[in-house]
């Protein structure tokens, strides 16, 4: 890593293991300045280092038992300034202040510190750090020009690239100075969280402020957590992405203060289903969602016949469910919407029918009005404009689960339809039609929850089997479901996906009986064998995608 020539270095470390080597070769190999305080100073004078101590610099003496050091504009100003720009060197001049081109700065142990028995809350106080932060901060803001030093474990590093030949101040994603200013930034953010984690452990605090350091911002209450005798919160991430996302969702005639944490959960299962089958290019997409496992999903050329699909799936599941739609609609859609049980539900044998939330890529005021102004429901359901379905996920973000005592964190499971991958391995291949039901039918399973049974039938879910102990029964529940909501004749010649493998052909056996022409599963089951010979057997085919999709 190339970098700007380096004269003047500050040193404030807490943690000094190794300083004393790494400063007298700043002095002696570099001919750098040294600059430091309190302790540090000392330390280094003491083994013959020469060091400018930094109140020499500011003319001011530390103050408040250590607390104000380098808290002065000749320090962050020598810091902050930017060498390309000639009016900051000029206030730089005009003031007499010189450059500081390295920080070497390691914090003070505070999670160490209250982790030890017996520590006061006054102890605790004080090994909160204020002037290293800051300084790291600084240097990690102006890392074009100024050279970050962590701690003890980055000394050897600091050498190395100061061993190589100065290069021009030019940072860019993928330069490693960059990295190193993401490090520093990380090192304050998690110190900062610790303290507030800590702090919210007091009896005066509520024990949330640590969660909004680390993740998001933007705290809202929501009506009630899971049950009425839970709160719950919302917290919106700190990163900007082009995924569509219900934090940043335009409330419509409805405030987002009125969703309930149930909501949002079942929402968010929703529109991440719409916005894969959107990715998979399918044009109209209705996904209804109940206690987050697909309900009723349907694709077609157009909206009213992939929206009656989607209902027809399971009528009487639709109650009080989610609905998202990826695409925009006029009055005449709306009206359909608001008729369902009218127009379907009655002859479906459904109780009755509302929405809870009502998620789309558009809702202007007029349509909006006409939901609300329906007497039946329309005034309970929450409008959401997500405004794009397509913009791609971020793979950045971790899906983060809680646990008694700590923390899950893991990547998004952002594999969709990778079909290079896919393998077919019975006598028969699925036929054109039999293909799109079961990339419908792929995607419905991974976003349901384990174990997933999902069969499709023309572009619609006729059968899901979520949840459950056992793979067979999920089977069964998959076909109960597709015969109690009068689709016994849609499964004959249908399609079904596995999340996991079968690790038994008791599985596609029962399909097959069902009627279920072809099947899509991960495999690597000790008896994929057998599982393609029943398949074999009754001239269905069978996919291996080599992709597990488990949703705990």
């Amino acid at each position: 890593m190339a970098h700007p020539q380096i004269k003047r270095a500050l040193v404030a470390v807490y943690d000094k293991t190794g300083i004393v080597d790494f400063a007298r070769a700043l002095v002696d190999e570099f001919g750098i300045e040294i600059i430091s305080t309190g302790g540090t100073a000392k330390h280094l004078q003491d083994a013959d280092v020469p060091v400018t101590l930094v109140e020499q610099i500011t003319g001011f003496p530390e103050m408040l038992d250590g607390r104000v050091k380098t808290l002065h504009p000749k320090i962050h100003a020598a810091i902050l300034a930017d060498r390309d720009n000639p009016e900051h060197m000029r206030q730089l001049a005009e003031q007499g202040i010189e450059p500081i081109d390295m920080v070497v700065v390691n914090l003070y142990p505070f999670e160490e510190t209250v982790a030890k028995p017996g520590c006061t809350f006054e102890e605790a106080i004080e090994m909160i750090d204020i002037g290293g932060p800051c300084l790291l901060r600084a240097a990690a803001k102006n890392h074009r020009h100024v050279l970050i030093v962590l701690g003890p474990n980055r000394y050897s590093e600091a050498l190395c690239i100061l061993r190589c030949p100065p290069g021009p101040p030019l940072a860019a994603p993928g330069d490693p100075r960059v990295k190193v200013a993401a490090d520093a930034f990380d090192t304050t953010c998690c110190y900062d969280a610790e303290v507030a984690r800590w702090l919210g452990q007091q009896p005066t605090l509520d024990g949330w402020p640590w969660l909004e350091a680390i993740f998001g911002q933007n705290w809202g209450a929501l009506r009630y957590g899971e049950n009425p005798h839970q709160t719950a919160e919302l917290l919106e991430s700190y990163e900007y992405s082009d995924e569509p996302t219900l934090p940043t969702a335009e409330a419509m005639w409805s405030s987002q203060d009125d969703m309930s944490f149930n909501n949002y959960v079942d929402a968010n299962a929703a529109l991440g289903l719409c916005a894969e089958l959107t990715h998979a290019q399918w044009s109209h997409a209705c996904v209804f969602v109940k206690h987050t496992n697909a309900c009723g999903v349907g694709v077609a050329d157009n909206a009213l016949e992939a929206y009656q699909q989607a209902y027809l799936g399971d009528p009487t599941a639709a109650m009080g469910s989610i609905l998202v739609v990826n695409f925009d609609f006029d009055s005449t859609f709306v009206d359909a919407v608001m008729q369902t049980y009218d127009r379907w539900g009655k002859a479906a044998g459904a109780g009755g029918f509302f929405i809870e939330v009502w998620v789309a890529p558009t809702f202007d005021r007029e349509l909006a009005n006409l939901v609300r102004s329906s007497k039946k429901w329309g005034e309970r359901v929450r409008l959401l404009n997500v405004h794009d379905l397509s913009g791609p996920p971020n793979p950045d973000q971790k899906e983060i689960r809680t646990i008694a005592g700590g923390m899950l964190l893991q990547q998004r499971d952002l594999v969709g339809l990778n079909e290079d991958i896919w393998e077919v391995v019975t006598e028969r291949s699925p036929t054109e039609k039999e293909m799109d039901d079961l990339r419908l039918a792929w995607l419905i399973c991974k976003h349901t929850k384990s174990n997933a049974i999902s069969i499709c039938k023309d572009g619609m879910l006729i059968g899901n089997g979520a949840g459950q102990m056992s793979r067979v029964m999920s089977c069964r529940i998959a076909t109960w479901l597709a015969n109690e909501n009068g689709h016994a004749d849609q499964l004959a010649g249908s399609v079904a996906a596995s999340d996991a493998f079968f690790p038994f052909r008791d599985g596609p056996d029962l399909l097959l009986d069902a009627g279920v022409t072809a099947i899509i599963q991960p495999g690597g089951s000790k008896r994929d064998a057998d599982t393609i010979a029943a398949c074999n057997e009754r001239g269905a085919a069978m996919l291996f995608t080599h992709t597990r999709h488990f949703k705990h």
